[in-house]
């Protein structure tokens, strides 16, 4: 290890021995932070992508004869409880960090091209803000800030993230079941009228180029292969 990464394995582990860091409460703080970076990249990113008077038809004609699944809906929506409920599978906040700021990491490059490639929706549904605004926003009287942040898709990009962390982390048959829930969910981004192939494509781009950090961050933070505080195995 040269000095340049011992000193900055020093640091981390001095941040990570403080008080604040330790036990599932370490966890949480780490998830609050990200929470609350998530919250102001992606609303940023869609207020801006809302500026453009005209968006772009990035979409094959198939795509607009694709009838919306009402009965994927329920499992496009596990996504999002999955990623709030992540955070209690970790026992302290160097278990936590890799993960949580590889969710936040991908939102972070994502925000640009959200503005950058304002994609035109051109599914026909009787839900114009989709399902986000249908089923969240609009009966709580609030605008549908999930509108337009379309490509890449970070719900498939999310959804095979936690399906690799939750099956790194447990191993054996979580492999399977993992992502046998993680592919049904990424394709229902399609059948519930939410992203488009294009979108999906760069999710799984994301998801592809970003993993690797996942281990690497976990070994600068002390874990082993599984993502867990040797410390605490």
């Amino acid at each position: 290890m040269t000095d340049a990464s011992s000193s900055r394995a020093s640091v981390i582990d001095r941040g990570l021995g403080r008080p604040w860091a330790q036990g599932r409460w370490g966890a949480i703080w780490i998830a609050i932070i990200y929470f609350v970076g998530f919250s102001i990249f992606w609303t940023v990113a869609h207020e801006l992508s809302d500026l453009h008077a005209e968006r772009l038809s990035l979409t094959f004609d198939w795509e607009s004869r694709v009838p919306l699944q009402s009965w994927a809906i329920p499992l496009y929506f596990t996504l999002d409880i999955s990623v709030v409920l992540l955070p209690l599978v970790f026992r302290s906040a160097r278990e936590a960090i890799p993960p949580m700021g590889l969710l936040l990491l991908q939102v972070v490059i994502s925000a640009p091209f959200f503005v950058l490639l304002p994609i035109e929706n051109t599914y026909v549904n009787d839900m114009p803000t989709g399902v986000w605004g249908a089923f969240l926003f609009e009966p709580l009287g609030m605008k549908n800030v999930s509108q337009w942040n379309q490509t890449p898709s970070l719900h498939v990009t999310y959804s095979l993230t936690v399906a690799t962390v939750v099956a790194r982390r447990w191993g054996g048959i979580w492999w399977i079941i993992g992502f046998a829930w993680a592919i049904p969910v990424s394709i229902t981004t399609m059948l519930v009228h939410e992203h488009h192939l294009i979108c999906v494509a760069g999710g799984l781009l994301l998801y592809a180029v970003t993993i690797p950090l996942l281990g690497m961050w976990g070994r600068r933070c002390g874990l082993d292969d599984r993502g867990r505080d040797v410390d605490r195995v």
